[in-house]
């Protein structure tokens, strides 16, 4: 007995820190809604900055006059192997190649205005003086190698101060923790150059056959030369998640190690060849560069970088969120607690709050993933994610539906105008063949009551009927189910729930019509001729004959003529 009341005790002092995060981050947001100056004010320069002829670190007191050099690099790089699970390179490439001299000098030949041999500054080293501090993780070689690399930059800039975050942000105090993450939009924006340490050059990687002598093969040198450098920037930043924000926030970007220097903002440049700027649009999300080109050629959406970090390690759960927080407007920066004693599903959950409180819709895709314990806060609010997870891939920009209306009042309710679908039954034998829209992740069919399904094109024209794919939480992949292999416990209870769900809006569908809905909030258009938009709706059932509705899950179509739909104010708690 003694026992289960500790656990207890321990659930409910958990759900009650749980509980005070989320009212503080509401009241934060709040204040910061209603202060617009604040806002608006120029960006915070680094609370502290070490000053690289003194070695000491000092405090700024916000003096906007200090230029500084900002560092992006990988903490303790000896964790990381030479495989393909911690480096994205060439099918042949091995550290410490005999051949990578050659391939520098050719680089150097071929690209001059984007990789150069830096030596310039050397004669100004013994000015330079690196800190004493060393952090919990970060080798003193490695930390002083970081150190001049960043140094060595500020010098050809002119510049006395650099800032490194493993130094600048004392990682023994939690607070000074929690208050440095949301500035560092600020930090890596305001500074003069973002210095990306790159772990393949420092590890020297390249073929082991060498260059080519001129240009009979397929491809030119100058292609294989791009290829070889695109290759030394991505190495080993393409797989973690931190350095993402950090070069794509910054507005000058170089790459360095030990004399070599490769300025990221040349790779835009006009002077490569159509095959080169090619691999750069592809491959552009992968390795250190300001503002990265999406595969679709348009710019880079917070769900977008959401999707491309999903496939980022770090070291923490948490760090999913706080390594792209930068990415977000400064109300949702400052509000979101930065407290890694919360659970990763309870920050999830206020993070997707206060991204639909600042009028960011697509939060409302992000389900709780059957990988991950439920995790509610227990204030009973039902358009959030009930633990970690994501929302669907493939989602680059969501448009919301015109004249919605949204509004979140103070006790989490979410209220919207909506276009509406009735549901006649939610079924989990998911037919790919069967639905308009496919997707690795749906796993349940919805079927629409006749007058609502004969708004869609049949498909196959065969069946007349027609089915939507949708997503139930806790979400997985509909598709591969068993690619895994047998289910873990976890996953389980994850079948467990979605199957009492799927069983309880079927029931309350077919007792009554319009208890079970879909309602659409938002699209995403696509620029491939021929491919209709996608809209998203919400799976919303009701307890209380429509004054109230709890969201189940979402679900993905093609667009459709609302011109015979009704719309409705929704109330989702």
């Amino acid at each position: 007995m003694g026992s289960s009341k500790t656990l207890d005790d321990q659930s409910s002092t958990n759900t009650n820190r749980a509980q005070a995060a989320w009212i503080n981050a509401m009241h934060k947001f709040d204040v910061l809604d209603r202060t617009t100056d604040a806002l608006s004010a120029p960006g915070q320069v680094p609370t502290r900055l070490i000053n690289i002829f003194t070695g000491q670190i000092e405090e700024t007191h916000n003096d906007t006059t200090k230029r500084y050099v900002i560092a992006s690099y990988l903490w303790n790089p000896d964790r990381f192997s030479d495989t393909a699970e911690h480096y994205t390179g060439l099918e042949h490439d091995i550290p410490q190649a005999p051949t990578f001299d050659d391939w520098f000098r050719l680089t150097c030949l071929m690209h001059p205005n984007i990789i150069q041999a830096v030596d310039a500054e050397e004669k100004e080293l013994h000015r330079v003086h690196c800190p004493s501090e060393v952090p919990v993780g970060v080798s003193r070689e490695y930390l002083r190698e970081i150190f001049l690399l960043i140094a060595r930059e500020a010098l050809l800039m002119g510049l006395e101060h650099v800032w490194i975050d493993g130094i600048c942000i004392n990682q023994a105090d939690p607070d000074d923790v929690a208050r440095e993450i949301p500035r560092m939009n600020d930090y890596y924006r305001n500074a003069a150059c973002c210095v990306a340490v790159s772990e393949a050059l420092r590890r020297r990687y390249a073929t082991a056959k060498g260059p080519p002598q001129d240009d009979t093969e397929p491809e030119s040198r100058s292609e294989q030369a791009w290829r070889r450098v695109i290759t030394w920037m991505k190495g080993y930043h393409a797989k973690r998640l931190w350095v993402f924000q950090e070069t794509y926030l910054a507005a000058k970007v170089v790459v360095r190690a030990s004399n070599i220097r490769i300025d990221a903002n040349e790779m835009t440049s006009e002077s490569v060849s159509p095959a080169s700027r090619n691999l750069l649009s592809i491959s552009s999300d992968e390795f250190p560069i300001s503002l990265p080109i999406s595969d679709w050629q348009r710019p880079m959406s917070p769900e977008l970088c959401l999707q491309y970090c999903r496939k980022r390690e770090c070291a923490f759960l948490h760090d999913n969120i706080y390594g792209v927080l930068g990415l977000f407007p400064p109300k949702i920066r400052h509000s979101l607690p930065v407290d890694y004693q919360l659970s990763p599903g309870i920050i999830l959950a206020i993070f997707a709050y206060l991204r639909v409180r600042a009028g960011d819709l697509s939060a409302l895709l992000t389900l709780q993933h059957e990988f991950y314990e439920r995790d509610d806060p227990g204030l009973s609010i039902s358009w959030l994610p009930s633990g970690f997870g994501w929302q669907p891939n493939d989602i680059f920009g969501v448009t919301p539906q015109a004249e919605l209306l949204p509004h979140v009042d103070p006790e989490g309710m979410l209220h919207m105008s909506m276009y509406c679908l009735e549901v006649e039954e939610v079924v989990e034998s998911l037919s790919f063949s069967s639905i308009a829209v496919e997707h690795d992740d749906l796993n349940i069919e919805i079927h629409l009551t006749p007058h609502h399904a004969e708004l869609f094109p049949k498909r196959p024209p065969q069946t007349g009927i027609y089915v939507i794919g949708g997503i139930l939480e806790p979400s997985n992949s509909g598709r591969y189910p068993g690619v895994f292999g047998p289910p873990t416990l976890r996953q389980q209870i994850a079948n467990k729930e979605r199957e009492e769900r799927r069983t309880f809006l079927t029931r309350k569908a077919k007792k009554r019509p319009g208890k079970v809905v879909l309602a659409t909030f938002g699209e995403q258009s696509w620029s491939f001729e021929g491919v209709p938009n996608w809209w998203f709706w919400l799976l919303l059932a009701t307890d209380d004959d429509g004054k109230t509705w709890r969201k189940f899950g979402v679900a993905l179509s093609h667009e459709i003529d609302t011109s015979s739909i009704a719309r409705k104010r929704f109330s989702i708690r």
